[in-house]
This record gives structure tokens, sequence and C-alpha cells, in this order.
């Protein structure tokens, strides 16, 4: 071969994979720019955009990537910038102890010693767990659960949902609900009180209704398992309370669907448990988990899919000893193994 002659050059394997470069329009671009994913030919043309368009050249790293999308190169970018973070948090954390600053630990929420201590006994007591959240939410702000000493036993806030409500507010929450009361027993009085109807009539339109509920609630007796009627004042809202009269007035509250939300399922697998209306509260909380306070699902049926996803619905749980004791053989008796024995004697 002369020196004229110019060496073969491999055939582009991705020959339309080639485009001109998006700065100078001239040659055929080698590189992206991990930023905005320009595609430049050369060092001085990076540069360029860099100067004209104000790019810094850097991957947004928390920028969301399609699953066919990501790739080992993309796993890597992703484990440095979990690295960098951690390295952050390290030196905040000693910068911090430096100066002398105290502050709150940023793996989660330091409890008070009344909070410590409910949990606690709501975990060795009535077998719930019972999740905290920031101070700032709002869901806290409004939590008054409580552990009553002199009666052992938790005094919860409940919220109630009747999704199949649209024409108003379909919620409200309740404080001072005593764990021995049933839910269902709060429903029913609820519905058959007068006080929806006589209000109305005596306020008329002058009281918007969030104060009329606030000033004026709802007093009713609540059965419990110790034999007691608890004297309860609830906060629903005057609106609401007239829908639920008109449109579950004539259902009975054993066919109704009451459900607690599972924690810790994916949110595209929502899944719940049902609950009891007839049993008290804390009998249904057993072996599950509660973010600040429970939250009871009502239907007049029962959901098949919530946001699109199917709705997986779970009988009320019990403990593994107890499932074990009730799906154990059972044992035979002393005279029942003798006969298939067949022994001639009688067993002693």
């Amino acid at each position: 071969m002369s020196d004229a002659e110019a060496p073969p050059v491999a055939a582009d394997p991705l020959p339309l994979a080639k485009s001109k470069c998006e700065q100078c329009n001239i040659h055929d671009a080698k590189y992206k720019c991990p930023g905005c994913l320009l595609r430049t030919c050369s060092v001085s043309c990076s540069k360029q955009h860099k100067a004209s368009s104000g790019c810094s050249g850097e991957r947004d790293r928390s920028k969301f990537v399609k699953r066919a999308e990501y790739d080992a190169n993309t796993l890597m970018s992703d484990y440095g910038f979990l690295q960098d973070l951690a390295r952050d948090c390290t030196n905040l954390s000693h910068d911090a102890e430096e100066r002398g600053v105290k502050g709150r630990h940023p793996a989660g929420t330091v409890l008070t010693r009344a909070q410590k201590n409910i949990t606690a006994r709501a975990k060795s007591e009535r077998q719930v767990v019972i999740r905290y959240m920031s101070p700032g939410i709002q869901r806290h702000k409004v939590n008054r659960t409580l552990w009553a000493s002199s009666k052992s036993r938790l005094v919860w806030t409940v919220e109630i949902v009747v999704p199949e409500v649209e024409a108003c507010q379909n919620k409200w929450i309740e404080t001072g609900f005593h764990d021995v009361c049933r839910i269902g027993d709060l429903w029913t009085r609820l519905l058959l009180s007068s006080w929806g109807a006589r209000r109305a009539n005596d306020l008329g339109d002058e009281v918007p209704p969030r104060k009329r509920a606030r000033n004026d609630p709802v007093r009713i007796q609540l059965a419990s398992d110790d034999g007691f009627e608890h004297p309860f004042s609830s906060a629903i809202p005057l609106e609401l309370l007239q829908t639920l009269k008109s449109d579950f007035g004539q259902t009975p509250i054993e066919d109704l669907v009451l459900l607690i939300r599972v924690q810790d399922m994916p949110a595209n697998k929502p899944t719940f448990c049902k609950i009891n209306p007839s049993e008290p509260l804390y009998t249904q909380l057993r072996y599950q988990t509660v973010l600040e306070f429970p939250t009871i699902y009502v239907y007049k049926q029962a959901p098949t899919e919530i946001g699109g996803h199917a709705v997986t619905i779970e009988e009320p749980r019990v403990s593994s000893i107890e499932t074990e004791i009730s799906n154990a053989p059972e044992v035979p008796t002393l005279d029942e193994a003798c006969e298939s024995e067949a022994l001639d004697s009688p067993c002693e």
C-alpha cells in the first residue's frame, strides 16, 4: 500500500444514529451535553453552547428516568448522587457540632415523652403500632390521641371518610373516641339524632356550616364493652350529617362496608382491612399500623378499584399464635387414642 492511499475506514455500525452538531451544524455530532442533551462535535462547540445558553453541563440527577431508559450509566450516576448527599449530611452534622448547634435528627421525628408513652402502651396493651409524622404535617397537628392511664385504654382521634358522598365534604375528624366503644354505634346514633334538622330550622343560614358544627356539636351517648354509656360530642358538619341521613338513613350498619387502609403497601396496590362495626375499636385495630390515628372508610359496596388500581380487601387480622392455635389439629382424647389402637383392655 502506497503512502498516498488512505487506510480503510470501518463502516459505521449505526449510520442512522449520525446527526449534525447542533451548535455549528457542520460536523457530525460526537458528544451529548448531560444537562440539556444537546449534541455537539467538539470541546470548542461544547464551550460555545454553555456560554451562549448558560447551561451548566451537569445532568439533573433528581430528574425522573423511565425504566426503559435506565441503564448502567444512570445507575452509577444515582449511586454517586447518593454518596454526595451522604457526604453533605456528614459535613453539615460536623459543622453543626463544631458550632454547638443542637437540632432534630434528620433521620426521623423526635417523639416527646407523652408520645413515647402512647406508642409503648398502644403496642403492649392494644397490639397496635402508632407512627407519628413530622410536627409540621397537618395530620400531626390535629392528632389528640392519648393513653388514659386511669382506665387503661386509648382515647383516639378518628377520621371517618365516606367516599361515595360527592355533594359536600365527605369526611370529618372525631376526638375523644374511647377504644372500648364501637364505630357502628357512633354511626347509628349520629344518623338517629335529631340535631341536624332542628338546628337547621333554628339557625337558618345566618351561621356558616363550619362554625355551626364547631359551636354546637352533636351530643350523643356511646355504649362500650365496660357496660357504661360514654357521653360523646361529635364534630360532624351539619351539611354532611344531613347528607348521610338522606343517603344512608335506610341502610343498616351491618350492610355497610367499613375499611381501614393497610400501611406499607405500594401506591399501585391499595390494600384495606375490614372493620367489624359491632365490635369495640381496639379489637379491630389489633396488629394494625396507623399513621397518627385511624382513618375509617365507609362504603355501601366494597370498592373494586381506586385511582385505576385494583383494591385488595383483607379479613380482620389475627396474630400468628392465634392462627396456629386455630389451625392446629385436634388432639384426640385418651379413650379415642385407645380405640384407635384397638386395645382390649380399657385405658386408665
